[in-house]
């Protein structure tokens, strides 16, 4: 187990970033959920759910701090694999799961 957790946490060159595995798969898992949480706002919109609107904006701005302050995005891995394919997926399943939660409503 603790060898596992160094390797995760081993710096390596990866597509000219230094960075470790944890790190890669950490800014993925945000960028997906920030993707997410802004796109999940415009099916609350089409429905007029007001209590949607108002905890997806809440979830978005806090997210997008935290995103704006972070300085991983300056490589190409972090330019074209880290930032946009999470944000394709998370934006994608945002659109589907709106119109779930309409049909559930």
């Amino acid at each position: 187990m603790k060898q596992l957790k160094r390797n995760l946490h081993k710096k390596r060159l990866i597509y000219d970033a230094k960075t470790s595995y944890f790190e890669i798969l950490k800014d993925i898992s945000i960028n997906f959920i920030y993707s997410f949480v802004a796109n999940i706002s415009t099916p609350f919109i089409v429905m007029r759910y007001d209590i949607g609107v108002i905890f997806s904006f809440l979830f978005y701005y806090y997210l997008l701090s935290h995103i704006i302050n972070r300085d991983a995005y300056k490589t190409r891995l972090g330019k074209y694999i880290i930032l946009p394919i999470p944000c394709i997926i998370g934006a994608y399943l945002s659109y589907k799961t709106g119109y779930l939660i309409k049909n559930l409503l």
